[in-house]
């Protein structure tokens, strides 16, 4: 991220970790929204998902910092802070040490667990595909009708040519392995058949400007290892999306702060993106021997500087390249959704 990072870190920082030195700050896995807990006052509630940040809370000068449970997202955060923590000191804007900060890792079971305490419980019976991500910018397809659900999860479930499909929405991150914990656990418990997964990832290519440009692939590198699935989507993205959809192989990083000059000089010529979350939920899809398929926005390049980065999606540029980019995504699922072809896979 370069130049960047400070200010998409100073995003990101609980207030509490600015406030003071304390004894350590810890970075665990737990799902906390009330009091002696406080809410980030950087939490973005002008959107219905994917707005609910780590909570903290102190107990004898020891700050905890509470993620939802996720190895991926619970080591990142302890990252950022000790990034934000080490750069403040080196920019002279901290008179004290900064902080020794750790984290405690989260296990899958420690995420099932947390999973199967959230509203998730109350999902409907039936569905047929489930649509994971930025469902609230799909209104062409999910319709007027309010949200069910609350606390985390919240769905709309519609009829497309006999398909049942459900459109969830995550209030938290579906960050790094949660995302592969959540397909595992729609899979395992409701017998969803099939999963697609819209969101924003980087590109490791040159040429690629962020926010003009959709990603699409049927491969992922997870922990050196390459998971392959057919990608259901393929032919719905060459029907009306193949002029602004660049096809290419992924490969899962649990953070952002790993994209390094190093990591990026070590990939194989074969990669084209990169996030936290495509290849975990692939690979549990494979595991439960149902389709998957996903279609991203580019919202970073990690291989050049651009002016629209992780760290101003604020913009007007970015919001309305991306605005653009989501009413390519809906024409996408309308026509694989509504298309014998999905339904009878």
């Amino acid at each position: 991220m370069g130049a960047s990072l400070p200010r998409y870190l100073d995003l990101k920082i609980h207030q509490a970790v600015r406030e003071r030195a304390y004894d350590g700050i810890t970075v665990v896995g737990a799902y906390e929204r009330s009091y002696p807990s406080t809410i980030f006052q950087g939490e973005k509630q002008d959107k219905p998902f994917n707005w609910q940040r780590p909570t903290a809370r102190i107990i004898n000068n020891h700050l905890y910092i509470e993620c939802f449970p996720g190895y991926d997202y619970v080591e990142h955060y302890a990252e950022a802070i000790a990034s934000f923590l080490g750069i403040q000191q080196r920019q002279g804007g901290m008179l004290t040490p900064p902080s020794r900060v750790s984290f405690q890792p989260a296990s899958c079971s420690d995420t099932q667990n947390a999973l199967k305490a959230t509203s998730i419980r109350g999902f409907p019976e039936g569905a047929d595909t489930v649509v994971l991500g930025m469902v609230h910018r799909l209104e062409r397809l999910t319709g007027p009708v309010d949200w069910a659900g609350d606390g985390c999860f919240a769905w709309k479930v519609r009829q497309f040519n006999g398909r049942k499909v459900a459109f969830v929405g995550f209030r938290p991150a579906f960050w790094g392995n949660i995302s592969g914990e959540v397909v595992h656990y729609l899979a395992s418990q409701y017998g969803v058949r099939e999963v697609l997964y819209l969101g924003k990832l980087g590109s490791v290519k040159r040429g690629l400007r962020p926010n003009t440009l959709l990603a699409t692939g049927g491969l992922s590198y997870v922990r050196g290892q390459a998971v392959e699935w057919e990608n259901v989507l393929r032919d719905s993205v060459a029907s009306v999306a193949q002029a602004c959809t660049v096809k290419g192989n992924h490969i899962t990083l649990g953070s952002v702060l790993h994209e390094t000059k190093n990591w990026l000089a070590s990939l194989p010529s074969s990669v084209d993106f990169v996030d936290p979350e495509v290849g975990m939920m692939g690979q549990a899809a494979i595991q439960h021997g149902i389709r998957f398929g996903y279609l991203h926005i580019i919202s970073d390049n990690v291989a050049e500087k651009y002016e629209e980065d992780l760290s101003n999606e604020r913009m007007r540029s970015v919001l309305a390249g991306r605005s653009k980019l989501y009413e390519v995504v809906q024409d996408v699922l309308g026509h694989y959704l509504s298309s014998a072809v999905g339904r009878n896979r």
